[in-house]
């Protein structure tokens, strides 16, 4: 197994830190990092505040010997960066009048002046290293400090993405060869995977970790080796484990989506599919259009959020309705079966749940019930999950295209 370089990152901003911008910058830095056998140790999300990103900076140099930081380079005030690094180094900022020559012509080049504030995004620590940025008017730093090499970069996602693949990823050179696989699984719960995988979860080579989220898990494994060929050797066999305890769960392996691989079996099965929908509104059938191509298979969808259009567009008895109510068995039966006519299509999928946040009708937030009518007949499955709105739609979708793929498997 190789000697692992590790990273840190620390990402600058108060509005991080008040969440009214998610820190995307972690994850993608993150996952550039690892393609080059670089993981990250652990990130840090500290505000505005020069002694702050002093801190921060200096505990992550002690603990990896490459630091990345994003955030803070900006023309104004509050950015501080800059500052904090030239206090770590014991030096000075000195201007770099080429630097400002190159974001006046930037400036001019969208036919505007540049103000005065944006020369201080030439103040450079003395010592440090310039890395240009070609695509934004902040360029970043490249430093030593204390056996750790400092980068800081741009907190514009765009910049800061640019940035590293073109300019520190290189600059880096290559760690140890790390390689990983993520096995997609619907259908099973978290924790009947964890019993399942006890020991997989619990091994150090490769390394795994669950990630649950939308009504699908992840299994992601990593792998450190000397070649390529240990690494994908051990990915394989923990694939081969994890397909031969969960087979039927398994649905895909990296970038693969469920959509995807329902639609490759719709298509190789020559079948046509529509959606009726409730509490979901349509969200079922754009996941499955989202696939490129998926007009060979999705005829088209109703929305029938209230029952006057379950009744109208979709034929459902104003009797099951009166009796049973709109989320019940017996409607998601009726929607199944009246998309199904009134479509044309071969299969038929019904949503009808309570998305909260609180009870509708005696019928508790987080209750579905989902249909799939086919030839066959009418399969109904009810289902009640916890959270919120949003996520009781997103398990509803993920659990009728989980439903459909098992029909198609059949």
């Amino acid at each position: 197994m190789g000697v692992v370089k590790k990273a840190v990152i620390v990402c600058v901003g108060d509005e991080l830190l008040a969440g009214v911008i998610v820190n995307t910058n972690a994850a993608m830095i993150s996952d550039l990092l690892l393609t080059v056998g670089i993981p990250v140790a652990w990130t840090l999300v500290v505000g505005d505040e020069e002694d702050d990103i002093v801190d921060a900076v200096s505990r992550a140099a002690k603990d990896a010997p490459v630091v990345i930081i994003t955030g803070g380079l900006g023309p104004t005030q509050d950015d501080k960066t800059r500052d904090a690094i030239a206090r770590l180094l014991g030096t000075e900022l000195v201007r770099d009048e080429e630097i400002v020559e190159d974001i006046r012509r930037r400036f001019r080049s969208f036919g505007r002046d540049m103000p005065p504030s944006n020369a201080k995004q030439a103040d450079i620590p003395d010592g440090a290293t310039v890395i240009p940025n070609p695509w934004g008017t902040a360029p970043g730093i490249r430093a030593g400090y204390e056996g750790s090499t400092l980068y800081a970069i741009p907190g514009v996602p765009g910049e800061a993405r640019r940035m590293l693949t073109e300019q520190i990823i290189p600059d880096l050179g290559e760690g140890a060869l790390i390689r990983s696989r993520v096995i997609h699984c619907v259908g099973i719960a978290e924790s009947a995977l964890a019993d399942l995988f006890h020991d997989l979860a619990t091994a150090t080579h490769p390394r795994m970790a669950f990630l649950p989220g939308g009504g699908e898990i992840r299994l992601r494994f990593v792998a450190v080796g000397t070649t390529e060929a240990e690494c994908i050797a051990a990915l394989d066999e923990v694939e081969r484990v994890v397909r031969e305890r969960a087979g039927q769960y398994v649905y895909g392996i990296d970038t693969a989506t469920l959509e995807a691989v329902v639609g490759d079996l719709l298509k190789e099965k020559g079948l046509t599919v529509g959606t009726a929908e409730s509490c979901t509104a349509g969200m079922l059938a754009s996941r499955i259009a989202s696939v490129p191509g998926a007009s060979n298979y999705l005829i088209g969808g109703v929305v029938a959020y209230s029952s006057e259009i379950k009744t109208s567009a979709l034929d459902v008895p104003d009797e099951v309705l009166a009796e049973h109510g709109a989320v019940s068995e017996e409607t998601a039966r009726a929607m199944a079966e009246g998309a199904r006519a009134r479509l044309g299509c071969d299969i038929a999928l019904a949503v009808t749940c309570v998305a909260g946040p609180g009870p509708q009708d005696g019928v508790e937030a987080g209750q579905m019930y989902l249909a799939l009518a086919s030839s066959g007949g009418v399969d109904v499955r009810g289902v009640r999950v916890p959270g919120d709105r949003d996520q009781v739609r997103t398990f509803a979708t993920t659990f009728s295209l989980s439903m459909l793929r098992s029909h198609l498997q059949a």
